[in-house]
């Protein structure tokens, strides 16, 4: 319903919000949950500020779950992370990248895939994120986010470590993108030597 009808859930989330704030302790999980599907259902309404504003409610509720022993609807840790993750896509399509990679830092310290990485190879996977989430929108942003990636990689990582074939993967269809062939394959065979290590 979020997506196919943002002004249904918003109108149903709103009156689960109300109930729940009449029966239950304002900072409930249950709550916050209400308050990140209306952020969902501004955000399908392309009301980015009511959404962040939403979001942020939900995240100061769900700081206060994070180790709670009650088992909920849904994981308090995951939608946390989602909360962060989702603002700082707001961000992103705001063109204000600082908040965007503090909140996608936030998140992948909270993503348990995610939350053992080095600050290092954070801050890495953030700018890498943040440049293919430009890819379709502004090439020429998505190169400079992908580069600062690889440079970090490659202080860091193996000089064959395939998230470095992924960041040459992705600079080549930003050059690709801007007509820059040459540069495109350059670093699309840059990233094939790569993954021909990592393929068994």
């Amino acid at each position: 319903l979020v997506a196919s009808s943002p002004d249904k859930a918003l109108e149903f989330s709103k009156k689960s919000l109300e109930i729940r704030l009449e029966i239950l302790p304002e900072d409930h999980a249950t709550i916050g949950f209400c308050h990140h599907d209306i952020g969902v259902a501004y955000y399908n309404k392309s009301m980015f500020d009511e959404a962040i504003k939403h979001y942020k409610e939900a995240i100061e509720i769900y700081e206060k779950h994070l180790f709670d022993e009650e088992e909920y609807q849904f994981n308090v840790r995951e939608v946390y992370g989602l909360c962060h993750s989702n603002i700082a896509g707001i961000y992103t399509k705001q063109d204000d990248y600082d908040s965007t990679f503090n909140f996608k830092m936030k998140a992948l310290s909270i993503d348990k895939k995610t939350r053992y990485l080095t600050e290092k190879e954070k801050e890495a996977q953030c700018f890498f994120d943040i440049g293919e989430e430009l890819l379709d929108k502004d090439s020429d942003k998505a190169l400079e986010f992908t580069k600062k990636s690889l440079e970090i990689r490659l202080e860091i990582l193996p000089e064959d470590h395939v998230t470095i074939g992924f960041c040459h993967q992705d600079i080549g269809v930003a050059y690709e993108n801007k007509s820059m062939i040459d540069e495109a394959i350059k670093h699309y065979k840059e990233a094939i030597e790569i993954y021909e290590k990592h393929l068994f």
